[in-house]
């Protein structure tokens, strides 16, 4: 009886990380398809990145998340006065890889938009390899980091 409850115990004890890992890629999918989600809403977004996110896109680091965030949400804002509405992004994100090490994630998918910008004619958005590092404060992912390169074809 002592051999079957020291094997029940053990059982209980290997599974619990592997119940607690899963909870945490299903919290970090949902952050990522969040962030996919809110790409027509730039201020909504925002809060799911940490105060001091780093963001790598087009060859710049930007390493201001306030003024970077600002300045996103002005320049989306000027387009949408330019074009005369609101400009509506439907997000697909594919081949999702995430890893979690703690009380940090580290996330890469292939990311595309189809942009449909009021009074013009829609853009089916290049595909970008998008890589994310989020750190868990509480029971919060937040995104620390942020990496898009363009997918090269072959």
């Amino acid at each position: 009886m002592k051999i079957f409850i020291t094997k029940w115990i053990a059982a209980i004890l290997l599974t619990m990380p592997l119940s607690i890992f899963a909870d945490d890629v299903e919290d970090v999918m949902e952050v990522i398809e969040a962030y996919g989600d809110l790409e027509g809403d730039l201020v909504a977004q925002a809060e799911l990145m940490h105060p001091d996110r780093v963001y790598i896109t087009q060859g710049m680091r930007q390493t201001n998340e306030s003024l970077n965030m600002r300045n996103q949400i002005a320049t989306r804002e000027a387009q949408e006065a330019l074009n005369g509405g609101k400009t509506e992004f439907v997000t697909t994100i594919e081949d999702v890889d995430i890893s979690i090490h703690g009380d940090v994630a580290i996330a890469s998918f292939v990311r595309w938009w189809n942009v449909y910008p009021a009074n013009k004619a829609p853009v089916l958005g290049a595909p970008t390899w998008v890589s994310l590092v989020l750190i868990k404060e509480g029971s919060d992912w937040l995104i620390k980091h942020t990496h898009q390169s363009p997918v090269r074809g072959g």
